[in-house]
């Protein structure tokens, strides 16, 4: 066996591992078992103020964008598509990385 088949089979185990890992990750993360990297997070929440009169056009809309959209629902959207983010490119890599390998082998 040549040297270049020895490396070929290497590179392709590495590719492999760097597509398979990532998405058992991935799984863990969608059925609710792991929890994404969590890249961003807000040192406090925001709460609704009740002190908000009737003229302060700026507190109103806080307001009402708390009572809708969640900040933790912000945060936690950020993360996961950071996280998606980085597993693409762990895949393409490791898909590349194994095309090589194959090349390789041949």
């Amino acid at each position: 066996m040549s040297s270049n088949k020895i490396v070929g089979y290497i590179l392709l185990i590495i590719g492999v591992l760097l597509i398979v890992l990532p998405l058992w990750q991935t799984y863990g993360i969608f059925t609710g078992k792991a929890m994404p990297a969590q890249v961003f997070v807000r040192p406090t929440s925001l709460k609704v103020n009740q002190n908000v009169s009737a003229l302060d056009i700026q507190g109103q809309i806080q307001n009402a964008l708390i009572k809708v959209l969640p900040v933790d629902f912000i945060d936690n959207t950020l993360n996961l598509v950071t996280w998606l983010l980085l597993i693409w490119i762990l895949i393409y890599g490791g898909g590349k990385i194994a095309e090589i390998g194959v090349k390789l082998i041949k």
